[in-house]
């Protein structure tokens, strides 16, 4: 049984137990115990003290979500008219960001209040009473399950272990879609280290505008992909200096495109975001 897994222990007759497994997948621990923050993952299976949430922060989307505001020109102008205009919203949540010289201080001045979840996660419930477990109601993200206990517990673990797996295939959990946090972040399977190479493109680009793009991608570290050449490519550029140039152009072209959407919509509240969202 994963830790992931809640369920609520009902002591209705000595020789009976009734559990009731909610459906999810988050790792249950008390408000009152650690921030619990699903941002970042290792907060909610442990106590994780301040210091070490920071480092954790520090290579999370919320960092880069604080990066993408402090390159956008927008979002600057807003600071700048103390919040007002179309980015209002957002700078009511993250504040002025400028305000901030290092990502840590506005972090737990301001951040981790933002991704903190505002609401206790599930855990494990002991039901005292009858009148308690009249108060239950069974739902699609709850299962309740009576177990004799006078079966050998090898036997119980292994049947309540076959209908959990059929419960559980096919059903998808959204973690974030069930967060209770001020600020949520949108399903995506961007990985951070790409995000996080998007903005050093628009860095270099700001430090550096006589670069060309191919100077500015060698700064960067893009590593273009040797097997992403046509057949006939090869034979007619093998060593071909100036088609390795034209490679690195178009792809940071390409990410220069990505990065300002990325910083576009995160100005707007929405992160990480690369393709339109449907609907």
């Amino acid at each position: 049984m994963s830790s992931s897994l809640k369920f609520v222990i009902y002591k209705k007759y000595f020789h009976k137990l009734c559990i009731i497994f909610v459906l999810t997948n988050e790792a249950g621990m008390d408000k009152s115990e650690i921030s619990r923050l699903k941002v970042l993952p290792e907060t909610l299976r442990r106590r994780v003290e301040l210091p070490e949430e920071i480092k954790l922060a520090r290579e999370s989307a919320p960092h880069i979500w604080f990066q993408c505001l402090k390159l956008s020109r927008e979002y600057k102008d807003c600071c700048e008219q103390n919040g007002k205009g179309e980015l209002a919203e957002t700078y009511s949540k993250f504040g002025n960001v400028f305000d901030y010289p290092h990502f840590d201080i506005w972090w737990r001045k301001v951040g981790r209040y933002l991704f903190i979840e505002e609401k206790p996660l599930k855990k494990v419930r002991v039901i005292e009473d009858e009148k308690s477990l009249d108060k239950v109601r069974i739902d699609n993200d709850k299962l309740i399950i009576e177990i004799p206990l006078t079966v050998r517990k090898q036997t119980v673990m292994r049947q309540i272990g076959k209908e959990l797996k059929k419960l559980y295939e096919n059903r998808e959990i959204d973690i974030l879609k069930q967060s209770t946090a001020k600020v949520k972040l949108e399903k995506s399977k961007m990985q951070m280290t790409t995000a996080q190479l998007l903005l050093d493109i628009i860095r270099l680009r700001n430090r550096y505008p006589k670069y060309s793009l191919a100077k500015i991608g060698q700064l960067a570290g893009v590593e273009l992909d040797l097997f992403a050449r046509t057949t006939k490519a090869i034979d007619l550029a093998v060593g071909d200096e100036d088609y390795e140039n034209r490679r690195m152009t178009i792809a940071v072209s390409r990410y220069t495109a990505q990065a300002n959407k990325l910083i576009h919509d995160a100005a707007r509240g929405k992160f990480p975001m690369l393709k339109k969202k449907k609907g």
